[in-house]
């Protein structure tokens, strides 16, 4: 089915914007579909150029606005998705098109989510109060659920913690759509004009050591007092572990395909991703980091 989207997509610029425009509505209830949709963006700009993409995403929007308007009624929402999902995922292509580099291309979608955490403090006074305000009637709507087991306290604390995160992993969020995007999108023309090359591209994926540095140094930041007094500072860590765990992801695919070792540890690995989250980010996070220095893939083949 994959690759099906993909050789339609490949047919010309309208099947592609169709292909976008119908995921990306069916985003609207099954969120990880903008994924396939940022991936048929990157295969069209990488396959067909820049001006390709352009005119795909131009066709796209439109498609996007009509068909939201005539069933949603909301013709706003193909401008959503054209700011903060396909012009970043379009910008990130073309840096890995000149420059031919996965790591590159990664580390732009993390400054794009370091840049939306600066935009956020830069524009408002106080965003953990500008969440909290947006998000009082969706936690009303369910604290009147019967099956609600918080207290008001409980739930004006619970407001307030995820008001605290919001930015971040919004953030986080941005990049992640954007690098998956790229991996899809990078991945599906590899399988189509050049099979199994994807697979080594992204094993040896290196996001080298300053970016390392810079990640290690605000991680310590934000675990010693001085960090509290630095919000966003926490809120970048998300986007930088976001990256970096993309790059702890590849050092696990290099050891196992090294080590000739069963697709169940990657299976494993995947599986407690979508369980744990949050915690497996950091785990992959910090080998990414700490393999700039130990080379864990270069260790595993000796």
């Amino acid at each position: 089915m994959l690759r099906g989207i993909a050789v339609f997509s490949t047919q010309g610029f309208l099947q592609a914007a169709i292909t976008i425009a119908a995921l990306s509505l069916a985003a609207l209830m099954l969120p990880p579909l903008s994924y396939l949709a940022s991936g048929v963006i990157v295969l069209c700009t990488l396959s067909a150029g820049p001006k390709a993409g352009i005119k795909v995403i131009a066709t796209a929007t439109v498609i996007f606005t009509l068909l939201a308007g005539l069933l949603l009624k909301q013709f706003y929402i193909s401008g959503l998705f054209l700011v903060s999902t396909w012009l970043p995922i379009f910008g990130a292509t073309l840096v890995l098109g000149y420059t031919r580099s996965l790591a590159v291309s990664f580390l732009v979608a993390g400054a794009v989510g370091i840049l939306f955490v600066i935009t956020m403090h830069l524009m408002l006074p106080d965003p953990v109060q500008w969440w909290q305000q947006l998000m009082t009637p969706m936690i009303t709507v369910l604290e009147q659920q019967p099956d609600w087991q918080l207290n008001p306290v409980q739930t004006q604390e619970l407001l307030i913690q995820l008001s605290g995160f919001m930015t971040g992993l919004v953030a986080a969020g941005f990049t992640m759509n954007i690098i998956l995007g790229l991996i899809i999108g990078r991945a599906w023309q590899a399988n189509l004009y050049n099979p199994g090359s994807f697979a080594t591209e992204f094993q040896q994926l290196y996001l080298g050591k300053v970016a390392a540095v810079a990640t290690a140094v605000v991680m310590m930041l934000t675990v010693i007092p001085l960090g509290e007094n630095f919000v966003f500072l926490k809120e970048c860590m998300a986007v930088m572990l976001v990256v970096f765990a993309v790059q702890g992801l590849a050092v696990i695919h290099s050891v196992v395909k090294q080590q000739q070792r069963s697709k169940a540890w990657l299976i494993t690995m995947y599986v407690l991703l979508v369980v744990m989250m949050i915690q497996m980010v950091v785990l992959l996070g910090l080998i990414g980091v700490l393999e700039q220095w130990f080379n864990f893939r270069r260790r595993s083949a000796e």
